[in-house]
């Protein structure tokens, strides 16, 4: 996924995307071990099976 618009030098250059993950968290730690991350790379997933149950609250105006 690119994202054209960013301002950013690193931060969110790479976004990898999941529809489901065991936790972000993780596939992050597994690919700092595996030396296959960049930096600044942002994962992202619609539902985690295995996360730490980080809610995020939609707001409605």
């Amino acid at each position: 996924m690119q994202l054209t618009n960013l301002k950013t030098q690193f931060l969110g250059r790479n976004v990898i995307y999941y529809p489901e993950i065991d936790s972000t968290q993780l596939e992050v730690w597994r690919r700092v071990e595996q030396k296959t991350i960049k930096n600044g790379t942002i994962i992202i997933a619609d539902r985690q099976t295995d996360g730490k149950r980080n809610t995020w609250k939609k707001v409605v105006y």
